[in-house]
């Protein structure tokens, strides 16, 4: 198997390419917790410059990061289903990589190369992006402090049976 650096790292391209995450979000999240393959054909109609993958040499996806823009602060549970444009926060609502590419560093090379793809988006768009936010377990939460995230505290969101921590990465 190839290493996380044969992969190739770029916005997804077209539904099909949703159709092929959405597997990796049904196994990787439990049932309550995954979004549903409409809703992230929403995300994706609505924000496709927020669906950002890592590609292998044959085409198939073996992780991505999946997010909408909203207005407030920190992830609410009406952005997980809603896309603002005007919105000056990128709500990252999945980071999922393939069984077969985890614990490889893969989730890791997402995100920071995802937060270098809204840098960039920034030197272009009419309303910049000023900070990302996302909600993670307790479990993970070392995951997302590593590529840059800080721990703001226990979230006021509830989806699913477990609790949430509130993060956010200012740029």
């Amino acid at each position: 198997m190839a290493g996380i650096d044969d992969l190739e790292y770029r916005v997804l391209r077209n539904t099909s390419e949703v159709h092929e995450a959405w597997p990796i979000e049904a196994a990787g999240y439990p049932s309550d917790e995954a979004a549903s393959l409409d809703g992230m054909l929403y995300r994706y109609h609505n924000a496709p410059h927020l669906f950002f993958g890592a590609f292998t040499s044959s085409g198939s996806i073996a992780g991505y990061v999946m997010s909408t823009q909203s207005a407030p602060p920190l992830v609410t549970h009406d952005s997980m289903g809603t896309h603002d444009p005007q919105g000056t926060v990128v709500c990252v609502h999945s980071v999922c990589v393939a069984p077969e590419w985890q614990r490889k560093g893969l989730a890791t090379r997402l995100l920071k190369l995802y937060v270098d793809s809204i840098r960039e988006y920034n030197r272009e768009a009419e309303v910049r992006i000023t900070r990302l936010a996302l909600l993670s377990h307790k479990y993970l939460l070392s995951l997302y402090e590593g590529a840059g995230f800080t721990t703001v505290g226990v979230s006021s969101v509830e989806h699913g049976s477990e609790h949430w921590y509130d993060c956010v990465l200012d740029l």
